[in-house]
């Protein structure tokens, strides 16, 4: 049994004839302001109007699950996946008269999947752990939280679906059911290849021209990572087995005669991918993703480029990957894309921590994470340095698609208190015939490679 009692207030609201509005009497006001609180969390339905609004020092904070600068009212995920939106947003902010028209002291974004009540399960799992952080920082000595800026708004309020609505978006899920259905009872599945090309340019690429390296049968490859080595260029993989569902990290020597397969670099019980590879002390180290364990760590390289050995393990019991470490401003740096709540979404997420030293155990979380709370730029997808500008290359998830395509952002600033990064470009998967997604993609030395998903028989 918990120790923890609670004081009861009851209030009881006039409500308005339509059922959606509520009030409250003087009274009924009374009862709060004799709690002496500093804050109200709204946790039920019912429009919230008049002095209850600020009859608290902080107001009234409250969940709007949905993107208040385009869909305000209701049903919460129903109208994205309606309308096949990529991402479904959530706010939490502070009530005032207007609806949804509050303060956004927070705002994020979740990638949607193809199905209306797994959006919705998926949108409450992932926006209930941010609640307590706002109120942790609200309700603290040095609140860090920033008010968004507002934006006139120009779209339908929305309210219960009609039956024509409801109809709609039953068809578009049978369809996408039978899809899957389908492409199961043919033997295909998602399958992502690496292609590569040489360029004097990180932005004057025409990617149509690259050479794409034939996938392994019954294989996948991923996640391309660059090391030059006695001049010569080395492509670290991820190489995805369709039979056993696991990953290991593979190596290739890329020149401009042509692409060798050199074998196995990495290799472990539990699913591997995303190989970063970074430089310290004169010695290579690769952090790939480990999440099936819950660790991020790291390898040292022994004898390159095929053999490495666990070196440590940076952070323990944690749901993380697609780990970027690189060194600026005197630091070093870990980017890395944590699933807050238990469904293990991945995509929407970017946590930073910072250390002395690479090797370290002991990283020092980001006063602001996540950094990013958005599926469309949350995911790391590569790490570029280009005439000593940092790049961090970011995924964009589509609807019901991981990794539909990219952008590329120029990383501005970083501190303990800050972090800041420009678009510099993005990229759409337009360039071949018959391609639905890139989500890698990485330049180093004058050789560009990236990986792209097809729609193909995995058996062959």
């Amino acid at each position: 049994m918990s120790d923890l009692s609670f004081n009861i207030v009851e209030i009881n609201p006039k409500i308005s004839s339509n059922g959606l509005v509520y009030r409250y009497e003087e009274d009924q006001l009374e009862k709060v302001r004799s709690c002496n609180l500093d804050l109200l969390v709204r946790c039920c339905s019912g429009i919230l109007k008049g002095e209850i609004l600020s009859v608290c020092k902080l107001g009234i904070i409250s969940f709007h699950h949905g993107d208040n600068e385009k869909y305000r009212g209701g049903p919460a995920a129903f109208w994205e996946t309606r309308f096949k939106e990529p991402k479904i947003g959530f706010i939490i902010q502070i009530l005032s008269e207007e609806l949804d028209g509050g303060d956004v002291l927070f705002k994020g974004f979740i990638q949607s999947s193809w199905l209306y009540t797994l959006n919705l399960a998926k949108l409450y799992e992932m926006s209930n752990p941010v609640m307590a952080l706002v109120i942790d920082d609200l309700t603290s000595n040095l609140p860090k939280l920033q008010i968004h800026n507002k934006k006139p708004f120009s779209f339908t309020l929305y309210t219960i679906p009609t039956l024509e609505h409801q109809f709609a978006y039953l068809i578009h899920a049978l369809r996408s059911l039978s899809l899957k259905i389908y492409r199961k009872f043919l033997g295909r599945k998602w399958r992502w290849s690496v292609a590569y090309q040489y360029s004097d340019s990180l932005n004057n690429i025409n990617l149509a021209k690259s050479i794409e390296i034939p996938n392994p049968p019954r294989r996948g490859l991923a996640d391309p990572f660059i090391v030059k080595n006695d001049n010569k260029h080395y492509c670290f993989m991820e190489e995805f087995d369709f039979d056993s569902g696991k990953g290991t990290i593979c190596a290739y020597l890329i020149s401009n005669k042509g692409f060798c397969e050199l074998g196995t670099a990495l290799k472990e019980t539990f699913h591997l991918s995303y190989p970063f590879i970074f430089e310290y002390e004169n010695e290579l180290y690769m952090c790939p993703d480990t999440s099936e364990i819950n660790e991020i760590r790291l390898y040292k390289c022994v004898q390159f480029p095929l053999n490495w050995e666990l070196c440590t393990t940076l952070m323990s019991d944690i749901s993380a990957v697609d780990t970027n470490i690189f060194y600026r401003e005197n630091k070093w740096w870990m980017m890395t894309n944590i699933s807050s709540s238990r469904i293990g979404d991945h995509s929407s997420e970017l946590h930073i921590f910072s250390s002395n030293n690479p090797l370290s155990k002991c990283w020092e979380a980001h006063e602001k994470n996540p950094v990013i709370f958005d599926s469309s730029k949350a995911r790391n997808g590569g790490f570029i340095v280009d005439q000593s500008e940092q790049f961090r290359v970011f995924q964009r998830q589509g609807f019901d698609l991981y990794g539909q395509s990219l952008g590329v952002a120029k990383i501005e600033n970083i501190s303990l208190q800050e972090y800041n990064e420009t678009t510099d470009f993005l990229i759409s998967p337009t360039f071949f015939k018959g391609i639905h997604g890139i989500h890698s993609y990485n330049y180093k030395d004058g050789l560009l490679v990236f990986d792209l998903l097809r729609n193909s028989n995995y058996r062959k």
